[in-house]
């Protein structure tokens, strides 16, 4: 299994079919940097080696660049995602909390891979999954060009919904203008969490639909760079660790806190050896 913990609450934009736990915490809520540390130094003792750094988004943490170096330091491969909006300019979020600008140099030296997300090739198709009335699509373009400047490796991230499905081709389009680019990333929309099953009727496509997008894209597009990911081979496949420090299955199934399966918390050392047998499971 795959490491992934929310290193903040807050976020850039709140996506209609987030799945994400961390839309239904304490506003503000994140896990405190010591605790996060100190997990992450045991499990990496034990063989845990890579890791992705998420939210909410990651770069509305005061102390993440700080937070990403000591990581580093430890010995992971970072994976961190994130929509990349301060990378551009100081930003607001939740009308009130200021980001200060996230320097794209700082985070190309630290972190291995950088998620963006790009979800349409319009703002209009790119706004039904995740709302905003900015130029998004050209402001996702000018942070990957930001990123890139500095030498990142980037990874673009795209959910196929059924919002989105017969504009995948265009996206296609701006992924391959962006030659540097090393990932191509296509999900199938999955109702997890509390928005994603909300808003399921808006964005679930049939198995059958994602395989058959999946066979026309590469036939397409012969790049190994475009990855598919469908639901099925996504179930169980990581751990997630919430901003209280909650570790759980990406799966709903027994032993559930609020329809997650609650494996342990990383702020209680107790807990470790156990979190540490899921991520080691195949």
């Amino acid at each position: 299994m795959h490491l992934n913990i929310f290193v903040s609450q807050r976020c850039f934009i709140y996506c209609k079919g987030c799945y994400s736990h961390s839309r239904e915490e304490k506003c503000g809520e994140m896990l405190e940097t010591d605790k996060i540390l100190n997990f992450l130094g045991y499990a990496n003792k034990k063989g845990i080696k890579k890791i992705t750094i998420c939210g909410g988004d990651p770069l509305t943490r005061p102390d993440i660049i700080d937070l990403l170096k000591e990581i580093k330091k430890i010995g992971y491969y970072i994976s961190l995602d994130t929509l990349g909006t301060s990378i551009l300019k100081e930003i607001k979020v939740n009308s009130k909390i200021t980001i200060p600008q996230t320097s794209a140099k700082d985070l190309a030296r630290t972190v291995d891979m950088i998620g963006i997300p790009i979800d349409g090739s319009t703002n209009k198709v790119f706004s039904l999954f995740r709302p905003t009335k900015d130029e998004i699509v050209n402001q996702q373009i000018e942070i990957c060009n930001e990123l890139h400047k500095y030498g990142a490796d980037i990874c673009i991230n795209t959910v196929l919904h059924k919002g989105n499905i017969d504009d995948i081709f265009e996206i296609a389009k701006i992924i391959k203008s962006l030659e540097y680019v090393k990932k191509w990333q296509i999900f199938e929309f999955e109702s997890f969490g509390k928005f994603g099953k909300l808003n399921k009727h808006l964005f679930e496509i049939s198995e059958s639909k994602f395989l058959e997008i999946k066979e026309k894209i590469e036939k397409e597009y012969n790049d190994e760079r475009i990855q598919f990911k469908n639901t099925k081979t996504r179930n169980k496949l990581y751990i997630l660790i919430d901003n209280s420090g909650d570790a759980y299955v990406s799966s709903t199934c027994n032993l559930k806190r609020n329809n997650r399966r609650i494996i342990g918390n990383i702020k209680e050392e107790k807990d470790w050896p156990k979190i540490i047998r899921y991520l080691k499971m195949k």
